[in-house]
């Protein structure tokens, strides 16, 4: 009896040692950095440029937008920014994304070399 009593009470003491970890866990902490990618529609240098400067707002720590891929990647604070708040600020800098089209006259603003959208050119 005392043998069974005494495992139990080490079950008991290792499920209360270990649930407080596991939630703990869990949580994310406000140091926490998140590296994210979305697709940013663009063509050259300029694009590149301004994709990148729309994008590094506070929050984010490092991007880069790929011409090839057509993927920009973010590295940035979950506790300050969201993604979704990083790509709307792509889309209002006139380039289209995965899940968001840029507004007619966001996108005209764009020059001439960085058209991406058939039978739309910027001016």
């Amino acid at each position: 009896m005392k043998n069974i009593i005494s495992a139990l009470a080490i079950a008991i003491i290792t499920l209360v040692m270990i649930v407080p970890t596991n939630v703990n866990a869990q949580k994310p902490s406000s140091k926490s950095i998140v590296t994210d990618s979305l697709f940013v529609r663009g063509v050259c240098g300029s694009c590149k440029d301004r994709i990148e400067n729309a994008a590094l707002i506070k929050g984010v720590k490092k991007v880069s937008w790929n011409k090839k891929t057509q993927y920009l990647t973010v590295t940035y604070k979950p506790s300050k920014i969201s993604l979704n708040k990083i790509e709307d600020e792509v889309v209002l800098a006139g380039h289209d994304t995965k899940d968001k089209k840029a507004l007619d006259k966001n996108y005209n603003k764009l020059p001439a070399c960085c058209a991406y959208r058939s039978g739309i050119a910027p001016h």
